[in-house]
């Protein structure tokens, strides 16, 4: 079992290393050689397109790969296809308003925002979480993963080579494209059995029973994704700044990912001793590891910012230790959500917590922004991350009260089988 789940996680690590490597190098080429001003475009403008692709993918990246775990055969391709449709017809309303939103807040060059929002919100057609269903990381490295970075890196060249940012977002588009018809194609033709219909009725009708979990992808979304835009309406010389600190923060939250898929197969087991036992020990792990990434973004954050920017940008010390409050307690609340929370089946609490965040960010960032700048917003997202934690703490507290230590968990080495 451990042999199967370091091969497992270490595709989907792979992917993960490839794409975090390509995501790091492309920041200093779109600042240097297009300027902070695109880049400031950029940032926005996928912004906007985060919360739009939230809309788009309709819970199927949240709820799809449990799904097509335990489906027969005989109906994953139904299910892919009829998903596919939906999420296609939905594009249709949501792409044009995130464009025509997303144009006057970038304040840049109108081409270059509406082309990163359509790259972004076409993200949602993908079929990435189909292949984590199926534990299928080489399918999902190559037919997915792959294509989408092979648009970045050529994007990324063309820019370096014209200077024009919107070569870089054309081309990223083609590799969201070809990662879409990609896997559609294999995931259709190695699951028959389904038909094609056109019809938006049964395309809206299958949105049913995703409610709950479009509305915490929602709700996280919006604190997730708002802040940049506010900096963006109200302080649009910080933009490039807070934005290069932003992504600094997705890129250290991505690359831990791995560590949130083997707690979350870690972590369940039919014994209730063990999972207690396992779930006190990854809530220790989640705080320690969010700690560590808090300290690590107070203190080396203005330093990677300006290594990034080519020196162009700066990240001050009050950002910088916003961001990693921030980042500390986004670490700890994947673990004790994603895998502590699940395992227990708390996933209303899930919810939850991210609407108390919800209501902590909205309460606090546009006051603290016109009192303190692009700091005060950083603090105020801070708030919001560190009451999801706490909301999440509260409720699995009753649910890590000590079990007598299970015996598969006193043999030393590496972690113990999964117990299923």
């Amino acid at each position: 079992m451990n042999r199967r789940l370091l091969r497992f996680t270490g595709g989907y690590g792979l992917s993960v290393v490839i794409s975090g490597v390509i995501s790091i190098a492309v920041i200093p080429a779109v600042i240097i050689f297009a300027g902070t001003e695109a880049w400031a475009t950029i940032a926005v403008a996928q912004a906007v397109a985060g919360f739009a692709f939230v809309v788009a993918v309709f819970g199927w990246g949240v709820t799809g790969p449990t799904t097509v775990a335990v489906m027969d055969d005989r109906e994953r391709g139904r299910f892919y296809l009829d998903s596919l449709l939906s999420r296609l017809w939905l594009c249709v309303p949501i792409l044009p308003v995130a464009v025509i939103i997303a144009i006057p807040v970038s304040r840049g060059d109108p081409a270059l925002a509406a082309v990163t929002v359509l790259t972004g919100v076409l993200a949602a057609l993908g079929g990435g979480w189909f292949y984590v269903g199926e534990s299928s990381p080489i399918r999902f490295l190559l037919l997915d993963s792959l294509p989408r970075n092979v648009g970045t890196v050529i994007g990324a060249l063309a820019l370096m080579a014209t200077g024009d940012a919107l070569w870089f977002a054309l081309l990223q588009g083609v590799g969201v494209v070809a990662a879409t018809v990609l896997t559609t194609w294999d995931i259709l033709r190695r699951y028959p059995g389904w038909t094609l219909s056109l019809s938006p009725r049964p395309a809206f009708g299958n949105l049913r029973g995703h409610s709950a979990s479009v509305t915490m992808s929602v709700t996280s979304s919006l604190y997730v994704n708002v802040p940049v835009i506010l900096v963006g309406i109200f302080i649009p010389q910080a933009t490039a700044s807070y934005a290069l600190a932003e992504r600094i923060v997705r890129l250290a939250l991505y690359s831990t990912r791995p560590i949130v898929q083997v707690a979350q197969g870690y972590v369940p087991s039919r014994d209730m001793d063990i999972q207690v036992f396992r779930a006190r020990r990854v809530a220790w792990v989640s705080l320690l590891l969010g700690g560590v990434g808090a300290l690590g973004y107070a203190l080396l954050g203005p330093w990677a910012g300006s290594i990034l920017s080519g020196g162009t940008l700066s990240i001050p010390l009050p950002l910088a230790v916003a961001m990693g409050i921030n980042l500390g307690a986004l670490l700890a609340s994947q673990l004790t959500g994603f895998a502590c929370m699940n395992a227990f089946g708390l996933t209303k609490a899930l919810a939850v917590s991210t609407i108390v965040g919800a209501v902590v960010g909205s309460a606090l960032m546009i006051p603290l922004t016109l009192l303190f700048g692009v700091s005060g917003l950083a603090f105020g997202l801070a708030a919001a991350e560190v009451s999801v934690l706490a909301v999440q703490l509260i409720v699995l507290r009753p649910f890590l009260r000590v079990p007598r230590l299970p015996r598969t968990e006193a043999v030393p080495g590496g972690l113990p089988d999964a117990g299923r």
